[in-house]
């Protein structure tokens, strides 16, 4: 086998490597069309008055610093593509929650509220150690 074909399948298999490491990790995308969910329905239950106008601010607050988090570290992020998906997660999370009848519409809406203030107290709490240089 020649060198140059020696080095065109080392090359290839690194190619491949990476891919594979890049596929094995999880898009972080995905996690901000979660938080993006959880916006919207927030803002649903407001509307429906399971929640206070007030709620819904604390929550665009914090999707703006879970946003700026994710961001920053990946760029590349599409957030209109994930918020369109966002929005069907919504439509189908309602759907799932009508269907199973299990979860009181009150308690859904507080609980993905505190879904969103747990991430930024999350991101908050690691920007806080990371400055302290914990």
């Amino acid at each position: 086998m020649s060198q140059l074909a020696k080095r065109f399948l080392l090359a290839s298999c690194a190619g491949l490597l990476a891919l594979g490491a890049q596929a094995a990790e999880p898009h972080l995308g995905m996690y901000l069309k979660t938080y993006y969910t959880d916006f919207l329905v927030v803002k649903d239950c407001a509307a429906q008055n399971h929640l206070a106008a007030d709620d819904v601010a604390k929550a665009k607050d914090a999707l703006g610093k879970i946003e700026a988090y994710y961001v920053k570290r990946d760029p590349k992020i599409n957030k209109d593509k994930l918020m369109k998906l966002a929005t069907q997660n919504k439509a189908a999370a309602y759907k799932i929650m009508r269907e199973t009848q299990k979860v009181d519409t009150g308690v859904y809406c507080r609980s993905t509220l505190k879904d969103l203030m747990g991430k930024l107290h999350e991101i908050e709490a690691d920007a806080t150690a990371t400055k302290s240089g914990s």
